[in-house]
């Protein structure tokens, strides 16, 4: 009874990738619209920054040429701050303004400059669009970012990262496919969950959630808005065409606090979410394992185990049609690793079963050079930081 359960538990969930994958695919549509708007860019930036020249070529042959760009790093002795400086005579075409925030002990650092950058916007900024230094957008991003908004359909836009291996390791194509596989899930409304990578506003909206406030105490800004939007019952829109190539090249370790620390801040601003995912992680891990052991006195588990791995290898073909319709080539290398992982049926449930129950501890959180103490309300109490050579 106990295999047929894992049986029917491991089934479902291997379906049910297949299927969203499937209506992703489906629904994904590529716009070619560009709209005639203002458009202001706002980065807030720390450390060494080695792909920011790439991210500021990818943003200078946006099909929406950007009005400017402002750049917010925590202080000058910052790597970022001499990066941008450094940068911004080369990409003069984006009008790069430098931003130094200074420092807070009552909120998160990304925070911090995004309130900096914000306060530096005027009146011929029609449309303020967040963004992450570690992606690289498609030519289309932009314009398929604010096209909703300019015509009056969304208050809000954003999607969400599509991570790519910038070196083929076993880490970096573990990581990539996980993400991937979550990038693929639909967003509902209900989870008011939103990606600051990228975030574009209208400027009511922006005036309207009145981020000093929204964001003055909080760890991060994204799913903090994601409460005010739903709260004041501005219109969001997630657009599947939204998901940048963002590049991961770390080790397996640095990898796990990464993703740790996306689930910390779940469980902080987004518990019923964070319980889902650890639910239908961890019975999924189970049932795999209930299986693998019942190989022996259940000659059906063993072609379960089969047809689950080909189910998965099947979710890794349509992801590979996504990607390219995204204009992203990920190579050949990653999409064997992709397959050889589905079919160790272990290896991917492991590592997010271990990140998601990671997140359980939601104090303190490391993020970059900095350690922050945060409230069961998602409050900063307390920050410590490290040089950033250390970092």
């Amino acid at each position: 009874m106990i295999a047929w359960t894992a049986v029917g538990i491991a089934g479902f969930y291997s379906l049910w990738s297949v299927a969203l994958a499937m209506l992703f695919a489906n629904r994904l549509r590529i716009l070619a619209d560009c709209p005639a708007a203002r458009v202001a860019l706002v980065l807030p930036a720390t450390g060494e920054l080695p792909g920011l020249e790439d991210l500021l070529t990818a943003l200078s042959v946006q099909t929406l040429e950007p009005q400017r760009m402002i750049v917010a790093v925590e202080a000058t002795d910052d790597p970022a701050f001499a990066r941008v400086a450094t940068l911004a005579e080369r990409f003069s075409q984006l009008n790069i303004e430098l931003v130094v925030a200074g420092l807070s002990p009552v909120r998160g650092q990304k925070c911090t400059n995004l309130l900096a950058a914000l306060a530096r916007l005027d009146a011929d900024d029609e449309h303020v669009v967040l963004l992450d230094a570690d992606i690289r957008p498609q030519p289309w991003w932009l314009a398929a970012l604010v096209a909703p908004l300019a015509a009056g359909r969304a208050d809000i836009v954003n999607g969400y990262r599509w991570l790519v291996p910038a070196r083929l390791t076993f880490s970096s194509a573990l990581v990539a496919g996980l993400d991937q596989a979550i990038a693929t899930l639909p967003r509902l409304s209900q989870t008011r969950a939103m990606w600051g990578g990228s975030l574009a506003f209208t400027r009511r909206a922006l005036k309207i959630l009145d981020l000093p406030t929204t964001i003055g105490r909080t760890l991060t800004e994204d799913l903090p808005i994601g409460d005010r939007a739903a709260e004041v019952g501005l219109s969001v829109l997630t657009r599947r065409a939204i998901r940048p190539p963002t590049p991961i090249d770390s080790s397996l370790c640095e990898l796990w606090r990464f993703a740790r620390r996306q689930y910390q801040l779940i469980r902080l601003y987004r518990r019923g979410l964070w319980r889902f995912a650890a639910f239908v992680v961890t019975t999924d891990l189970v049932a795999r394992l209930v299986l693998l052991a019942a190989t022996t006195a259940l000659p059906a588990a063993l072609a379960a185990i089969v047809a689950i791995a080909a189910l998965g290898s099947i979710a890794t073909e349509i992801r590979r049609a996504i990607a390219r319709k995204l204009g992203v080539w990920d190579g050949i290398g990653f999409r064997v690793c992709q397959h050889l992982l589905a079919w160790a049926i272990l290896p991917a449930p492991l590592f997010h079963a271990s990140v998601i129950w990671g997140g359980i501890v939601t104090s303190p959180v490391v993020w970059r050079h900095v350690r922050y103490l945060v409230d069961r309300t998602g409050q900063v109490t307390g920050v410590a930081r490290r040089p950033h050579a250390s970092s």
